[in-house]
């Protein structure tokens, strides 16, 4: 299945093939980059979908991203493809890949950073302008200097199209991050009722959950929040008949995608809810999260990542026991976070026995240490960088 940003028919197309594209917060975080990093790009979780695309524009330029895992199987097919100008190995190993890709002429590196992969790509492309006079299209995260329209310049086009590249590459950054939902501020403060409207279709029952919220919601909550405000968080801290049809898990996987579209029935609640979370005190603690799953391969060393979800955190270990994705046994990781910027929202939550710190989209965050710690059990230590966003 792909997941594509809007293709004009333009010179070059990034195209980034890994059967796990879209199965975990990570290579979520990866498509958001590339997006922001290029323009034309699409994302591929099968090689037959992907080839289909590269057959079916025989005029076009590509340059494929493939992951580790499916290097071996893939790049034999697509090496010899006219299309394809370059390929590129995003692994965890550069060692395991260095000696067989030798035969493939098409393989530019071996990259197992972000940044890095990113920045070569942005390399070749300059460097595809200076010997071909072509002008892949880098989407700019900063405003960039427009180009001279006047039909009368002593400027070669090819020196014109490599004087602009070079100064949108010198604006775009793998760190610049967009929040994905930015249009929140533009909309009007309403009652949790109205903003939960556009909703209707999209959330099952929410409009119970909404009465039922507001039945158990003071009329003058604490921290100075109004009854809707207070109302919005006990709804986002509700739990539901299955986890996939609780509000938080919809809203969190529609942050995911980065959508606007798919973002912008949900901007009434997102003003309302952020204004009421605005109003509560930053805490800064050491807080806990855990899942039922073996997560190391995903947090190395190091690593820093940002992401445009809400996430729940215990204050205390002790509360994950009796959690339903963490437990007392069996394959499992847990999270410690030093983070600055939490919210406790436990006063407001819809369970007020929880003691739950939240933390806001566009959080940054960075690994400090991955640790198996036996008995099947992971420790990933997280440390809060800052954020990238101020919500009001």
């Amino acid at each position: 299945m792909a997941a594509a940003s809007s293709l004009p028919n333009k010179k070059y197309t990034i195209i980034w093939l890994d059967s796990e594209a879209n199965n975990s917060e990570n290579n979520l975080f990866t498509q958001q980059s590339l997006f922001q990093a290029f323009d034309n790009v699409e994302i591929y979780d099968s090689e037959n979908e992907c080839r289909q695309l590269i057959e079916s524009k025989p005029n076009d330029s590509f340059l494929i991203i493939v992951s580790g895992r499916l290097s071996r199987q893939i790049i034999p097919n697509i090496n010899e493809l006219r299309q394809v100008s370059g390929i590129y190995i995003y692994c965890m190993d550069k060692s395991r890949h260095e000696e067989w890709s030798k035969q493939y002429s098409k393989i530019k590196a071996i990259i197992v950073d972000l940044k890095a992969l990113v920045s070569q790509i942005q390399s070749d492309l300059k460097e595809s302008i200076k010997k071909k006079g072509s002008q892949p299209v880098v989407r700019p995260t900063k405003p960039t200097i427009t180009p001279n329209t006047n039909p009368i310049s002593s400027t070669h086009p090819d020196e014109e199209a490599l004087r602009e590249l070079e100064e949108t590459l010198d604006a775009t950054s793998i760190n610049d991050t967009k929040c994905p939902f930015a249009d929140y501020q533009k909309v009007s403060l309403v009652s949790l009722e109205e903003a939960v409207a556009p909703l209707v279709d999209i959330v099952d029952k929410v409009e119970q959950m909404v009465w039922i919220v507001k039945q158990n919601c003071e009329e003058h909550p604490t921290g100075g929040l109004t009854k809707d405000e207070s109302a919005s968080i006990a709804l986002y801290t509700m739990e539901w008949y299955s986890k996939e049809l609780t509000f938080h898990y919809i809203l969190n996987e529609t942050l995911r995608s980065g959508n606007k579209q798919q973002i912008k029935p949900w901007l009434l609640y997102l003003k309302l809810m952020l204004k009421g979370v605005s109003k509560l005190p930053s805490v800064s603690r050491v807080v806990y999260q855990g899942t039922n799953s073996d997560l190391s391969n995903q947090y190395p060393n190091g690593k820093t990542f940002c992401s445009w979800e809400f996430v729940s955190y215990a204050s205390c270990i002790k509360a994950l026991e009796d959690e339903e994705d963490f437990g007392k046994g069996g394959q499992r990781t847990l999270f410690t976070v030093e983070c600055r910027s939490g919210k406790a929202i436990g006063p407001h939550a819809h369970d007020q026995s929880k003691d739950q710190i939240l933390l806001l989209p566009g959080r940054q965050l960075q690994v400090i240490s991955c640790l198996n710690a036996g008995n099947d059990l992971t420790i990933v230590q997280l440390q809060e960088l800052g954020t990238s966003y101020k919500f009001t």
